[in-house]
């Protein structure tokens, strides 16, 4: 029943954002902040929010029966995940963009101000190769065996698939910091690398201290 309650405010949190964004692009439409996204802009919001919904997913599977071994950073990661979920809607509606890319692909990562290195080459492979578009999604297999699994189990796949989550959305957050035209959004993404990165950090100790080396 906490978790359910945790749940539901940070739904009505991200609702909230959302219609924030809204309300005030209503009474001050002309914003610069918001007005002009550019195609990293577009692209980096469409994508974060399909990778941030998964994630969401998968904290509800972990805490939907109360019996993981650390609730409080899966309700951390739900929270501020959701929130920023509220943000980025808020965004796409404001700039009357659908809130799923158009196309499969991330091709919005080739538009930077500069040429792609050779660590974000090697990443874009990587984008091309994965089944979902974007390294780091977890397979509807892997999700349907995290909804299975029970206890320590389940306590170390969440772990192996919320640490490659959090590893295959830092280049999009890395890249969407530097190369995005929206002073907001760029804000955003700079919050999402280091609240990820302190995260990953968190979730690196507890799988060693579980003994659940990934695979």
């Amino acid at each position: 029943m906490k978790s359910r309650l945790v749940w539901l405010l940070s739904l009505v949190l991200a609702f909230a954002a959302g219609a924030s964004l809204h309300w005030v692009w209503q009474r001050h439409p002309a914003q610069p902040a918001l007005a002009a996204p550019n195609a990293v802009d577009l692209g980096f919001t469409q994508a974060m929010l399909v990778h941030h919904q998964q994630a969401v997913l998968m904290t509800q599977l972990l805490l939907a029966r109360g019996e993981t071994r650390f609730p409080g950073l899966a309700r951390s990661i739900q929270t501020a995940q959701l929130v920023e979920l509220g943000q980025m809607k808020g965004w796409l509606q404001l700039w009357q963009a659908p809130l799923l890319p158009s196309r499969h692909g991330m091709d919005w990562m080739r538009l930077g101000r500069s040429p792609p290195d050779e660590a974000l080459q090697r990443y874009l492979l990587d984008c091309q190769r994965a089944p979902g578009g974007m390294p780091g999604l977890a397979s509807s297999d892997e999700i349907d065996q995290l909804r299975r699994l029970d206890g320590a189990a389940r306590d170390a796949l969440f772990l192996e698939l919320m640490i490659r989550h959090h590893q295959g959305a830092l280049p999009m957050a890395r890249f969407a910091a530097i190369n995005a035209d929206t002073p907001a959004l760029r804000g955003l993404a700079t919050q999402i690398l280091a609240q990820q990165a302190e995260e990953l950090a968190q979730m690196s100790l507890l799988q060693r201290a579980l003994g659940a080396a990934p695979r």
